[in-house]
């Protein structure tokens, strides 16, 4: 028996049981056929949120005095540029402390084309694409219980395109994300380990903890607040009130939960209800990561036989877990999202492998070794990098799509423990091919200028594009048409709306406190300079410099001009 679901608007005088009576007799227009009947009602009406909650209120107010704060050192900054730029090299502390809220200031460092030295470009241009990618699938994704298609034969053809791969894998782009921030915290760590001689306190361990903290935590909990107390005033319309919408029940989960979320440990309270800003998983499991990566480190630093056998076996480690856990546990799409595709251990594979390329283009001086047949190897490792990727992205859709009857490769827990592995291996030689030369047209493309300032925005742009794409669903007064074309202008709206306004967010809550963290944090031994590195050999017409830790952006989802290692 078929299901359909229909929105209907109705006079506010109508009751419950009303509207049930006058769409069973056919009255509302809502019948097409005599032998369909209700079999359930849910309303949403005008006065359910006409007045602002207490909690809403206190946003508000929240959102008014910061946005007071930066409109006032913005005018500040202007006044005293204009007419007494001889003074902003004697600025008092509060002064410049106060300026660190200032549009003027912060958006030249958002939008700033210029490439520091010893800066890897082409790291920009992985981020925002994987960012893209993202997007791009989470806007077919996020039509899941939060409006009704209504061609859903059409839509469900889709599998049959051969672009489906794009959109069906769109989830590897995380594992992208957990490769660089290995990658990344991996290079400084070992740079500042040499700074110091190889010492690594307690003390030095909190700050490392700390400084992760203070850059990640002020705009995540900002656009929770948004998310708990806002979001549901920002639209109306009867999926608001579709019971199997995903948007209200996690909305409730971050009114009794979202500590969780600001101690990183969101991705195991994965229940309806009880899960708050479920997009932020990654972040708890980058988190955890980043707290107990050290240790490793500093074994491979000190004994890198050792530390390389243990990095090896957690990744071994992580496929096991991996298909146990997934043989066991996942029983359905749903089971998986809730359990190994968010857990820490069934993730850390792509994490580990980006540890791994940061220790060996931090051994090598990021040049290649001085063996035979250079050019033939570096090839070599474009072509299984290439397959592996390939292999782990394309290999479910060309299954699904040529077999009869279709096989789903991605109920296999086997695969399930690889796939991500293969994707990673693939970025991990992209990455590594760049650094010491050889990345050839590939690099020049991810290292294009104008990617800078949209990979400084990704962060911001990853929290909030699912807050836009359910505000837009869940507030569409029909049935939404399904075409090819129609998911690709959505993709590029949701895309322009979601920097945009992580542009908005960033100018709040993002940059003015990374750099008033520069203010309240002591500084890191060895991360307040950087020994002179040996010149680099000129590899195909260009040189490449040690990459600075200045010059870095944060290993997380966003890409802010600064290091968080």
């Amino acid at each position: 028996m078929g299901r359909n679901t229909t929105g209907v608007c109705v006079p506010n005088t109508c009751t419950d049981k009303d509207v049930g009576l006058l769409t069973s007799t056919g009255l509302l227009g809502v019948k097409p056929m005599a032998s369909w009947y209700p079999i359930g009602l849910t309303c949403q009406r005008e006065g359910t949120y006409a007045n602002f909650s207490g909690a809403a209120i206190a946003a508000i107010a929240i959102i008014c005095i910061i946005f007071i704060i930066i409109t006032v050192s913005s005018l500040y900054e202007f006044i005293i540029s204009l007419y007494y730029p001889e003074t902003r090299k004697s600025l008092a502390l509060s002064t410049r402390v106060f300026l660190s809220f200032s549009v003027f200031t912060n958006a030249r460092k958002v939008f700033s084309l210029k490439s520091p030295p010893g800066q890897l470009p082409a790291l920009h241009g992985i981020r925002v694409i994987s960012t893209l990618w993202i997007i791009y699938g989470h806007t077919n994704f996020f039509t899941i219980g939060n409006i009704e298609i209504s061609n859903k034969v059409e839509a469900s053809g889709a599998r049959k395109e051969w672009w489906y791969f794009i959109q069906n894998n769109m989830d590897m782009a995380v594992d992208t994300f957990l490769l660089l921030s290995g990658f990344l915290v991996t290079y400084l760590f070992m740079k500042q380990l040499t700074q110091t001689g190889g010492v690594f306190t307690w003390r030095d361990y909190g700050l490392h903890i700390l400084h992760r903290y203070l850059r990640l935590t002020p705009v995540y909990a900002f656009l929770i607040m948004i998310y708990t107390c806002l979001l549901v005033y920002m639209g109306d319309g009867p999926y608001w009130a579709t019971p199997s919408n995903w948007v209200m029940p996690s909305i409730h989960g971050c009114e009794g939960h979202w500590w969780t979320n600001l101690l990183y440990i969101n991705n195991y309270f994965t229940d309806s209800g009880v899960e708050c800003f479920g997009w932020g998983w990654y972040l708890g499991v980058d988190m955890q990561l980043y707290v107990m990566i050290p240790g490793v480190l500093l074994l491979l630093y000190k004994k890198p036989k050792i530390g390389a056998i243990i990095t090896c076996g957690l990744i071994v480690l992580c496929w096991v877990l991996h298909g146990v856990l997934y043989h066991f546990l996942v029983h359905s799409i749903l089971d998986y999202l809730a359990t190994t595709y968010k857990y820490t251990v069934t993730r850390m594979a792509p994490y580990l492998m980006g540890v791994l390329l940061g220790y060996v283009l931090f051994r090598t001086n990021r040049t290649i070794p001085n063996i035979q047949h250079k050019k033939m190897w570096m090839f070599l490792g474009w072509m299984v990098g290439t397959v592996c990727s390939l292999a782990g992205v394309v290999t479910p859709a060309a299954l699904l799509q040529n077999t009869d009857p279709p096989y789903y490769i991605q109920n296999d827990a086997v695969w399930r423990a690889m796939e991500r592995t293969l994707f990673a291996t693939g970025v991990a030689w992209v990455i590594y091919a760049s650094s010491v030369g050889y990345g050839g047209i590939i690099s020049e493309f991810l290292s294009w200028s104008g990617w800078m300032p949209l990979s400084r925005l990704t962060y911001t742009a990853y929290l909030i594009h699912p807050m836009i794409m359910q505000v837009y669903y869940m507030s569409y007064k029909g049935a939404l048409l399904y075409s090819a074309v129609n998911w690709l202008f959505l993709f590029i709206s949701f895309s322009f709306m979601s920097f945009a306004c992580g542009f908005a967010v960033s100018m709040m809550a993002e940059v003015p406190f990374l750099e008033l963290e520069k203010f309240v944090l002591p500084k890191r031994r060895g991360r307040d300079r950087v020994t002179p590195e040996p010149e680099r050999v000129v590899v195909q017409k260009q040189q490449y410099q040690p990459l600075l830790q200045e010059a870095v952006t944060d290993p997380r989802t966003p890409g802010y001009g600064s290091v968080s290692a």
